[in-house]
């Protein structure tokens, strides 16, 4: 059940995003003039994510930073506005910055006033004494309470050229109140869920996007903290309490550089200024959260329940009149509902579910929370159906703000379970969100498809196919799944229900691959193989094998509530020629003659020095002189290590460097701690 637990404690506040930009690859459907010095004609791009390089078209690294933040004239792809109206082998152009709205950005997430807005705990678990502290409460992924406290928190995307497989690491997930953290610890990796370009009616792009995420904090590592005080140690069920969890949506992403405050040549000119300064110009999105116990068995990436989605065939709706929304039509994100027999109470979480009408012009400020309101839908009601009549008709209070915010989003209504109508209903029957003006807005979906690895990595290799290991969440290997809930209960291998899984190559994101087939008689919990013979991004996806397959294109991929596995597969390259002759299979390789600076800088550290200027902000990465000691070859091979790779101080922050790549700079920072 994950967030439908008690207690719930609710927060709401800004989180800044300092993503990098360079290599989002969001300018491939431009390309280059047919007069370009670069590459004729080609797409704009700056990353070649499949081999982790840059693409440099013949420029040294010094004219290619400059070239990075210097405005470019392109060509926009055919379905362009600057092109329709124009005579036959009519050009057009326009310009853009190759490196985009934020290059100089470090990955960095940061909390801004998430404040603790309510407390839903009807059975008063929390003591008093406990809850007056955290109604004082201030969220963030510090690791220290007080001004000298800094942020641990990244993000981090799969596959840097799509846009459903972020992933939210932090050393700390921590709430503190007079000074004093109320708990703090490690929190598991968030991965994206039910992401939606259509959250917002009068935002473009990934402005109008939203995503939710959810992360846990084991028990261990709050063990003797005062939230524990306040926490059940089993839950109605019996199982024990694993720990705690925070489930979060992330909404109305903004910079304050902006395409609505500025027009595009304003805009140009804003950017150019900021970047002759290396300034930055994070998104700042709002927050809206709910911390619960985590209890054993539950998943840590997401909540379970019965699985509320747009009606399949339905048409979308249309947006206000004069909207900048992404189309003229939209779909609500979905929504997930659960039975609580213990206390007689239907939860539904609707904090993903519906869309914002952001009235911020002229100032388009991202750091002002009040000019935000939900869509009007007119009256909303959740039913319970079976055989056309409803047994259950609430009122979704849908545009009380500071009340959902204080209650999280997650709506409590009372039911019957003593009512064997009720019971009928609650097996036979199915949960609707529906509106007096616009029909059904939501429909329960008899199945929720989910997996709890669902951003994983791979290294290339030919010799050996299929693979069914994968890194996660830290330096050892794991099995990747897909789990089945059907109306909220997890599948067994007793259950008759098969998947299909499939999948696609998804980089380059201007050519993914078509649909290709990967198992059919899938089982809910069964590891998943496949090939990793070349590199690159494959998303996987599962049908229930009665249904029809997903579309044939990639495009027609519907990822809001489509299961998906992003897999990233890093590539292989040979280095043995760097490396000395080992005694041992085992031992790692150390570095010969042949294994210089100017090796590691061309191998793996340019890619990092252009694509990721942030990273040489303290040591420049492309200066051997920097490099060139026992002590720094000490700090790389720490940062590089496997053991670090789920920390925040893990080299590189991307989490895209392979283990051929690991290898030789292993290989060369050995070389200074052998004997002469």
């Amino acid at each position: 059940m994950g967030v439908f637990h008690y207690p719930r404690i609710n927060v709401n506040g800004l989180l800044q995003v300092n993503v990098g930009t360079a290599n989002n690859d969001d300018y491939s459907n431009d390309t280059f003039l047919p007069d370009s010095p670069y590459a004729p004609g080609q797409p704009v791009r700056l990353a070649d994510s499949v081999n982790v390089q840059p693409m440099r078209y013949g420029m040294s690294d010094e004219e290619w930073m400059k070239w990075a933040v210097t405005p470019l004239d392109v060509a926009p792809p055919p379905s362009s506005p600057l092109l329709l109206n124009k005579s036959e082998g009519a050009t057009s152009k326009t310009q853009l910055i190759p490196g985009e709205w934020n290059f100089y950005g470090d990955m960095g997430l940061t909390m801004m006033g998430v404040k603790v807005t309510g407390i839903t705990d009807p059975g008063s678990i929390i003591p008093a004494s406990l809850k007056s502290s955290l109604l004082q409460g201030i969220l963030s992924f510090n690791n220290r309470p007080g001004d000298t406290g800094r942020s641990t928190g990244m993000i981090i995307d799969v596959n840097p050229e799509d846009s459903n497989c972020s992933q939210m690491f932090a050393d700390f997930l921590s709430m503190e109140a007079n000074g004093a953290f109320l708990f703090s610890g490690k929190p598991t990796k968030g991965m994206t869920r039910w992401i939606n370009f259509q959250r917002n009616t009068n935002l473009s792009g990934p402005n109008g996007a939203a995503a939710t995420f959810q992360m846990c904090v084991p028990l261990a590592d709050l063990q003797g903290q005062p939230i524990l005080q306040g926490m059940p140690t089993t839950s109605p069920e019996g199982t024990p309490l694993k720990g705690i969890l925070f489930r979060y949506t992330l909404y109305r992403p903004l910079q304050k550089i902006n395409v609505f405050k500025y027009d595009p040549q304003q805009w140009i000119q804003q950017m150019t200024a900021l970047y002759a300064n290396q300034g930055l110009n994070p998104d700042y999105i709002q927050l809206q959260g709910t911390i619960a116990p985590w209890f054993a068995g539950e998943p840590e990436s997401c909540p379970v329940g019965r699985f509320l989605v747009p009606p399949p065939g339905k048409p979308p709706l249309p947006v206000p009149p004069n909207s900048k929304s992404n189309g003229p039509l939209f779909n609500l994100c979905p929504a997930m509902a659960a039975i609580d027999a213990n206390s007689n109470t239907l939860s539904v979480d609707f904090s993903a579910s519906f869309p914002d009408q952001y009235g911020g012009g002229p100032a388009y400020d991202p750091l002002q929370l009040n000019n935000n309101p939900r869509w009007d839908f007119g009256p909303v009601y959740l039913k319970l159906s079976y055989n056309g009549v409803s047994v259950i008709s609430q009122l979704i209070d849908y545009q009380n703000l500071a009340a959902n915010d204080a209650a999280g989003w997650v709506f409590d209504f009372p039911i019957d379970l003593t009512s064997d109508v009720i019971q009928e209903y609650l097996q036979q029957g199915s949960f609707t969100v529906e509106s007096t003006q616009y029909g059904v807005l939501l429909q329960e979906s008899p199945y929720f498809i989910v997996s709890d690895q669902s951003g994983v990595y791979a290294e290339q290799d030919t010799t050996q196919s299929p693979n069914n290991l994968f890194r996660n969440d830290g330096g050892g290997l794991v099995n990747t799944s897909f789990l089945v809930y059907k109306r909220g209960t997890l599948l067994t291998a007793a259950d008759p229900e098969r998947l299909t899984l499939s999948y696609y190559d998804t980089t380059p994101n201007q050519q993914p691959g078509t649909l290709q087939p990967l198992a059919s008689n899938y089982q809910s919990g069964q590891p998943i193989s496949i090939a990793v013979s070349t590199a690159g991004n494959r998303c996987i996806t599962a049908v229930l094998s009665t249904d029809p397959p997903p579309p044939t294109q990639y495009s027609g991929l519907n990822a809001t509530i489509a299961p998906l596995i992003n897999l990233r597969i890093l590539p292989y390259t040979d280095y043995t020629q760097y490396y000395l002759p080992r005694t041992n299979p085992t031992d790692p390789y150390v570095g010969n003659d042949l294994l210089t600076f100017d090796v590691i800088y061309n191998e793996v550290f340019r890619n990092y020095y252009l694509l990721y200027p942030a990273m040489s902000q303290r040591i420049p990465l492309n200066d051997p002189e920097q490099w060139n000691d026992a002590e720094m070859a000490g700090r790389l091979l720490q940062r590089i290590s496997l053991p670090y790779w789920g920390k925040a101080e893990a080299m590189p922050r991307t989490r895209d460097l392979s283990q051929s790549r690991r290898e030789l700079l292993t290989a060369w920072c050995l070389k200074f701690f052998q004997n002469p």
